[in-house]
C-alpha cells in the first residue's frame, strides 16, 4: 500500500467529492456527518469559501482516492475550528485517517486555532474511538457526540 496524502486545491474536488460520494452511500447523510451536495462543485466552493481560514486534505491509494480530511472555520467562534474525518471502508484501521487528522491538527495550530471540535454522529462507534485516540473530550449531546479538543 503506498498511500499519499496531501493538502487538498480546487483540483483535488472531484477526488474528494467521489470519496464523500461513497461514504454517502455506505453510511447515508446524518451517519456519515457530510455537508452537501458532495460533488465537484460543491467541494471546490467550499475550499474557496475557507478564505484561508480552513483546508483539506486527500489520501490516495495510487490514483485512486481513498479519504480525505476537512478544516473548517466555526463560524460561532473564531477560535475553534471543526474537524471531519472520512475513510473508505476498505481503507479504515490503516493510520490514514490519523495521518490526515495529525495534519490538520497541525495546520489549525498554525492559523492560530485555540479548540478542534465536531460531531459524531449516533452509533458511530468507530469514529468515536478515533476521536478518542486523538485525544478529544467527548461528549454525549442530542443524538451523538460532541468532541473538542484543545489545541
Amino acid at each position: 500500500m503506498s498511500i499519499q496524502l496531501l493538502r487538498a486545491g480546487r483540483r483535488h474536488a472531484a477526488a474528494i467529492a467521489r470519496v464523500g460520494q461513497e461514504i454517502l452511500a455506505e453510511m447515508g447523510a446524518q451517519a456519515a456527518a457530510l455537508a452537501l451536495p458532495m460533488t465537484a462543485e460543491g467541494v471546490a466552493q467550499r475550499i474557496t469559501a475557507y478564505r484561508g481560514r480552513g483546508a483539506m486534505f486527500l489520501a490516495r491509494d495510487g490514483r485512486r482516492p481513498v479519504a480525505f480530511a476537512a478544516l473548517e472555520p466555526d463560524a460561532s467562534d473564531p477560535e475553534t475550528c471543526v474537524l471531519g474525518v472520512w475513510v473508505l471502508r476498505d481503507y479504515r484501521r490503516r493510520g490514514i485517517g490519523r495521518e490526515l487528522a495529525l495534519m490538520a491538527l497541525e495546520v489549525a495550530r498554525g492559523k492560530g486555532y485555540r479548540r478542534l471540535r465536531g460531531t459524531i454522529p449516533e452509533g458511530n462507534e468507530a469514529a468515536l474511538s478515533f476521536f478518542g485516540e486523538l485525544g478529544s473530550l467527548a461528549q454525549a449531546v442530542g443524538g451523538g457526540m460532541q468532541y473538542e479538543l484543545p489545541l
